[in-house]
């Protein structure tokens, strides 16, 4: 097949996880990226917060290590594993590598674990921006010889699915994430956004975890599926899209897909993938989708976003018995929705204000103890909308002149 990308799938046989990623980067002939000595290689994991790996939150550890094997026969000069997770709070990514079992991994294995948010910092401007124009991040994203991108398949919660184009979000630190968030409040211009920020940080290379997946309410309260599948390939959108196919997910809903073919990051089309080793069909599995979805209605823009911000709205609801207090949603609010309860005392709340809130979801994806959920109650969002107040004043008067004239 003539001008096609290629993606390898591999199964995890025997709990052998090193011999599924070592075929599956030799399939696509990996190697030819380890094109010298003394190259300095940059892994990028999903490390969204410190969870064990049996909760598949979190790139599994030794997805990570096997990988870290692979690069050390090409006698790399240096090997960072970096990421930030999900919060602003400083030393929450050290958390996380940590309680993921992430660092003991790196420490075992010699390679420098780091936070993004440790290294010196650039601002990147962004090519053809669809919603960022500049962000700042890592000088690791330019001085790297080879970023090798490690996403899990797990389901989210607003985009549907965060894999290998949702993951490079990890590139921006802490409290640029909630920032990002708030200043780009619609799921358009957020996907639109995620687009802008793998295309700076565009990786060489990804292997994807598929060892233990997660679906239902991801990207950390889902239920873990146990897959054992490995996929390699160097384009995003393709593998992206291929991971749609094999969990029962129509890319069409998963909105970032297409804004970075806008850009040129990748394809979609089934026709310009070649795939080697497993089939698609062989190692597909229905996933449980989250409860909040795109809206895939062909619907102009205006009206799809009021829908969205209207009907679609969540209601933000806090666990009385697992809340701990600890502070993590309402300091990691980006537009202050959440505020702690007036005494900090165990079955005290946090206060949600709902005018506030743009359903970003930071909230319930960060708390550390499953404490924060969220409900749609489209009926009742439908019926207090302005547009069906709107509708409801004007059918009132309606009825009441027919009324008068007929009288």
């Amino acid at each position: 097949m003539a001008n096609t990308t290629k993606i390898s799938i591999q199964k995890i046989q025997h709990e052998d996880v090193e011999r599924a990623v070592f075929k599956a980067l030799e399939m696509i002939n990996a190697k030819e990226l380890m094109n010298k000595t003394g190259m300095t290689v940059v892994l990028k994991p999903n490390l969204l917060m410190g969870k064990p790996p049996e909760r598949a939150v979190n790139t599994h550890p030794e997805i990570l290590r096997s990988v870290i094997h692979w690069v050390k026969q090409f006698s790399p000069s240096k090997i960072y594993v970096c990421d930030s997770s999900g919060g602003q709070k400083p030393g929450t990514t050290e958390v996380a590598m940590s309680d993921s079992g992430i660092d003991i991994v790196c420490d075992e294995e010699s390679v420098e674990c780091i936070p993004f948010e440790k290294t010196e910092r650039v601002i990147y401007k962004v090519d053809n921006p669809l919603e960022l124009y500049e962000f700042s991040s890592s000088y690791l994203l330019k001085e790297a010889d080879l970023i090798i991108n490690l996403p899990k398949i797990k389901t989210h919660g607003q985009c549907t699915l965060t894999c290998c184009i949702k993951n490079m979000f990890g590139t921006m630190l802490l409290a640029n994430k909630t920032k990002t968030h708030a200043q780009a409040a619609t799921l358009d211009r957020f996907t639109s956004a995620l687009a802008d920020i793998y295309s700076v940080s565009k990786p060489q290379l990804t292997v994807i975890d598929g060892y233990y997946a997660m679906e239902g309410q991801g990207p950390s309260s889902g239920d873990p599926v146990k897959m054992d599948i490995i996929l390699a390939g160097y384009d995003g959108v393709a593998l992206d899209r291929t991971v749609c196919d094999i969990i029962g997910f129509n890319p069409s809903e998963i909105l970032y897909l297409a804004k970075a073919e806008q850009k040129n990051l990748g394809t979609t089309d089934i026709s310009q993938i070649e795939y080697l080793g497993e089939s698609v069909e062989s190692v597909k599995r229905k996933f449980i989708p989250p409860k909040i979805r795109p809206i895939s209605m062909p619907l102009p823009k205006w009206l799809a976003n009021y829908v969205g911000r209207t009907i679609f709205k969540a209601t933000v609801k806090f666990n009385r018995d697992k809340c701990k207090l600890c502070s993590t949603c309402w300091t990691n609010c980006p537009v202050g929705a959440i505020t702690p309860p007036e005494i900090l005392k165990k079955g005290n709340i946090p206060k949600w204000d709902k005018k506030k809130c743009i359903t970003c979801f930071c909230c319930v994806e960060l708390c550390p103890y499953e404490a924060v959920n969220f409900k749609i109650n489209y009926v009742k969002n439908a019926l207090f909308s302005w547009a069906c107040l709107g509708f409801l004043s004007i059918f009132t008067l309606i009825t009441l002149l027919i009324l008068w004239l007929i009288q």
